[in-house]
């Protein structure tokens, strides 16, 4: 008892401890005030209020269809808060070939950027508050350039809410070494990676409006995807479908089924051969695909028309058809703002 005794005293005096009524030495909290902290901080976890929103009209005419267009021209048409969840992954910088496309995909960084600024401009204005953005972004480590950071700044800017970052790991462990930087030594390394990267941002609010019966995620499904590392391999039919870049149906069905209710409209405005829309149609979500290759866009239509009748999910709403620039503009105007 002498030493309990001697011993206390010296607890009760420590930065480190303190002494409850009972005598018991306990750790305090590592940050006191976390409230009043993180208001000066000015993060936005507060921002978890609901904000209703009202469906416009205007954007009937776009549900279920596939758009033959440039992704900003056809986004000016989209009324403004009336998408709830938009996945996409742009086109990459490096001289990738695709269909219809007279060269290729490369131009400079600054203005790779640029054109992909005013598509993001666009997705912020046509998101419902509470809506969210998900972006799949390889970086190109080549050019050491980290595209991922540089989309999520962009996105970041036009005030939408950071909500998380997916690793995507493809456990690619095929992809080529035929350029090690510098072999065996600290020089110049060139470092392989086997994994891509999911940006999430949410408009106004980080809490989305929806109803309890149209959730459809299972609870063995959020327990494993909240998790923001997430293993499944790449998409393996690529050559199928003449694209050199697509993901997989995993990727859009862990994103819809996670960060929206069934019958919500999702948006692609590089919608490529048409993997969000079919996952979108598979899942009950209606959807609007936007891609510039009339190619592409064909396949997107045909991929939709394939789905068995029994394992289609589409709501109550015109099947799926293409449209173009042109008969968007013969219908008249959409009140896109």
């Amino acid at each position: 008892m002498r030493h309990i005794v001697t011993i206390l005293p010296i607890l009760c005096n420590s930065t480190d401890l303190k002494t409850e009524w009972t005598g018991a030495a306990v750790r305090p909290e590592k940050v006191q005030d976390k409230e009043g902290k993180a208001r000066v901080r000015k993060g936005s976890q507060h921002a978890k209020q609901q904000v209703p929103s009202q469906e416009p009209a205007g954007i009937r005419r776009f549900i279920n269809r596939i758009i033959c267009g440039d992704a900003q021209k056809t986004l000016l048409r989209i009324p403004s808060r009336s998408i709830d969840l938009i996945i996409t992954s742009p086109p990459y910088n490096f001289g990738h070939a695709y269909a219809q496309d007279s060269s290729d995909d490369t131009h400079e960084w600054n203005e790779y950027f640029a054109q992909l600024l005013n598509v993001w401009q666009e997705c912020e204005r046509v998101l419902k508050p509470g809506g969210r953005v998900a972006v799949n972004v390889q970086p190109l480590f080549s050019d050491y350039v980290p595209t991922h950071h540089i989309i999520s700044s962009q996105l970041q800017k036009l005030g939408l809410l950071w909500k998380a970052e997916f690793l995507w790991e493809k456990n690619n462990y095929n992809a080529k070494y035929t350029a090690w930087g510098s072999w065996k030594s600290p020089s110049m390394p060139y470092i392989k990676y086997t994994w891509e990267f999911v940006e999430v941002f949410d408009k106004e609010t980080h809490k989305k409006s929806g109803r309890k019966e149209d959730i459809d995620i299972t609870a063995d499904e959020f327990k494993e995807w909240v998790i923001g590392k997430w293993s499944f391999p790449p998409e393996i039919r690529m050559k199928d479908f003449d694209h050199p870049a697509m993901f997989p149906e995993e990727l859009p069905r862990r994103l819809m089924k996670l960060f929206s209710y069934k019958n919500d409209i999702v948006l692609d405005p590089f919608n490529g051969a048409g993997t969000t829309t079919l996952v979108a149609g598979k899942l009950g979500r209606r959807f609007i695909g936007i891609d510039i290759s009339k190619q592409y866009c064909d396949r997107a239509l045909q991929r939709l028309q394939a789905v068995p009748e029994g394992n289609r999910q589409f709501p109550d709403y015109p099947l799926p058809m293409l449209l173009t620039l042109d008969d968007m503009d013969r219908s008249g105007p959409s009140d896109s703002v």
